[in-house]
This record gives structure tokens, sequence and C-alpha cells, in this order.
């Protein structure tokens, strides 16, 4: 019983994987695939932009999943996830990618539960949508599970995670950028993944 009782909702890239984009954008040579929502902050416009660009210089999902596959997980995330585990708590990866892009990266973390968007391909295997996961926000995954009695531990890396490490009953953020530090200021922020199994032990 204890183990359905603690859950761990876990952002996944920039926090147990590299950022995916950015090592898309370097194997093709499309300069206009590094923006992120830095430069545009809906998120449906930059995926929009993606798909686009994508589909303009023919590049298919299959070829997309063939450079994540040289990606490998952060030193320590893959333990990291087991030593929860062990610990007795249930994880979920929460994460605004998606999983015909994580697919590759997830083996390597132990095939973890992944709560995500979708991609739609067409008949010539090009990305031609997304089919978002159901969510106002990473938070309701908590408000759900604290309103189950959970406890909840959350970890993130960005400004889209800061309401889901806020709802938490421990939350998280892992070597935040400036931007998303400074708006952070009531979040506990952390350097490893390490220092927070020493904080929830």
């Amino acid at each position: 019983m204890e183990r359905m009782d603690k859950l761990a909702c876990i952002d996944l890239e920039g926090v147990l994987v590299p950022e995916l984009w950015p090592a898309i954008a370097v194997r093709t040579g499309i300069k206009e695939l590094f923006a992120t929502t830095r430069e545009i902050p809906d998120y449906e416009a930059l995926m929009r932009q993606r798909i686009v660009l994508l589909r303009k210089h023919g590049i298919t999902l299959s070829e997309l999943q063939r450079i994540l596959v040289a990606i490998e997980p952060f030193t320590g995330a893959l333990s990291f996830l087991q030593t929860l585990e062990a610990n007795g708590y249930r994880v979920n990866i929460i994460s605004d990618c998606f999983h015909e892009l994580a697919a590759p990266l997830l083996h390597k973390l132990g095939e973890p539960t992944i709560l995500c968007h979708h991609l739609t391909v067409d008949n010539e295997g090009i990305v031609s949508g997304c089919d978002y996961y159901p969510r106002k926000g990473k938070e309701d995954h908590v408000n759900e599970a604290l309103a189950q009695g959970q406890q909840v531990v959350a970890v993130g890396d960005a400004f889209n995670d800061l309401n889901m490490l806020r709802r938490a009953s421990q939350g998280f953020l892992v070597n935040p950028s400036i931007s998303t530090l400074n708006a952070a200021s009531d979040v506990r922020v952390v350097e490893s993944l390490e220092e927070i199994l020493e904080l929830i032990s």
C-alpha cells in the first residue's frame, strides 16, 4: 500500500536527458529548429513552426528517431529513477515532449510511465500534427494525486514546471536557467538528482 501513496512526477528534458530539439537542429543543420519557448512562448505555435520546417526539408519521423537514438540520459538519471522506485515511489514522467520522440530514451531509462503528447504522421512518414495530452498544465497530475491522499515529489528544470513544483508535497528545480530561477524564489533549487534523493530520504 505504501507504494501507491507516494508519487514522483519528473520532467524529462533538462532533468533526465538533454533537450531533444537542439540535438535535432544540430544533426539536420536546420538552425530554425533551435528555437524554443524562449523565442516563441506559444508552445503550439512553436510546434507548428517545427512541423513546417520538417516538411519543408522532407525529414520523416523515423529520421528524427534515428537522431535521438544517439542521445544518452544524463549520468545518474537511471539510478535516480530506480532509487525512487526502491523507496516506494511510483514514477511518472510528466513532459511536454512527444512520445514518438522520447521512446528511444525511455528504453534507456528503464521504460518508466510517461504522460506526454503524441505526434501524427502522414502517408510519407512526415510529422503532420500534434495530439496534445488533455491537461491544463503539468500541475494537474499533482493535484489529482494530492486529492487521493498521495505524497508527491516533483522535479523539473523550466518555467513550465513551476506550478507542478509548487503544488507538490516537495518540489525541486534542477539547474534552472537564470530567467526561470528569477521566477522561482519560492521553489527549492538543487544542483543534482543525487541531492534530491538526500533531501527526501
